[in-house]
């Protein structure tokens, strides 16, 4: 009896192998669940890239600088201390391209024209320009790159500055004439970048007095080589000086270009031909 009884049980058993319980049910329970949380995290992720993306592009979508629409230009300057009250312009960044739009041309200021909307309306800010010159910034470090000729220097909030502690901050110039500026007192990568505008990343004690860019940057920014100058007027031939007399009795012929110095007689030349005339 002993031994059909074990028989007995190893059939049992071996009946419910393939996923079936002791008493020979499959338990839908168990793989339901397993489902579920399979098909709920998915869709979390989803969710949460999705809500991202959205706002990304609600950030960079009408407000300006506007994707292949603005082209702004904000003069800038990075500022780090020699002495507890006095700092030193650090050279500009030699020319740079960038994917999103935001870069320099080695001029001191910063072009802003979105090429795609992560670099567009709201998210047109500084972090982007410094992660294209190769700056590490944050809320208590500055890294400068070893091309500007400071050998990547590396600095933290409350690091020596003349004996005082020094401390990573952006300061935010609205006018190009504006010679005190206002403290960014948030995240220095989320500093705003506006057009006409200028901004200097420091590292100076607090309370340290800021100044605006050096002036050759202020007036890159004014006249910015990246866009074309106004064109004279097609008809514009002529060009008269103060001063200029007319011989009398001249005449123009059509087609031709006059030139006038002061004092002396006008010359007209025709197309493929020059005359003279007298009275």
């Amino acid at each position: 009896m002993g031994k059909a009884s074990s028989n007995k049980k190893v059939a049992r058993a071996a009946s419910t192998s393939g996923g079936r319980t002791a008493g020979g049910r499959t338990p839908w329970i168990y793989y339901v669940s397993i489902i579920s949380i399979v098909v709920l995290g998915t869709a979390m992720v989803y969710f949460s890239r999705s809500h991202r993306l959205s706002q990304v592009n609600t950030a960079g979508g009408a407000s300006p600088p506007v994707v292949g629409q603005d082209h702004w230009h904000e003069a800038y300057a990075f500022y780090v201390c020699t002495a507890a009250d006095k700092g030193e312009f650090i050279p500009v960044f030699p020319y740079q391209t960038d994917p999103e739009g935001i870069h320099t041309h080695g001029d001191g200021v910063i072009n802003i024209h979105p090429y795609e909307k992560s670099a567009a309306g709201k998210n047109a800010v500084l972090g982007v320009f410094t992660k294209v010159t190769g700056v590490t910034l944050n809320a208590g470090e500055l890294k400068i790159p070893s091309f500007t000729g400071y050998g990547g220097h590396d600095y933290h909030d409350s690091d020596n500055c003349g004996g005082t502690p020094g401390r990573v901050q952006v300061t935010v110039f609205p006018t190009s004439t504006t010679t005190s500026g206002t403290l960014w007192t948030k995240d220095p990568r989320e500093t705003p970048l506006t057009d006409q505008s200028m901004i200097v990343v420091s590292f100076m004690p607090k309370g340290a007095k800021i100044p605006p860019p050096p002036q050759a940057n202020i007036d890159a920014m004014l006249h910015p080589l990246d866009v074309p100058a106004v064109a004279a007027p097609p008809d514009s031939t002529s060009t008269t000086v103060p001063g200029a007399t007319t011989l009398p009795g001249a005449t123009t012929v059509p087609g031709a270009t006059t030139t006038t110095a002061p004092g002396a007689p006008t010359t007209t030349v025709a197309p493929a031909a020059t005359s003279t005339s007298a009275p």
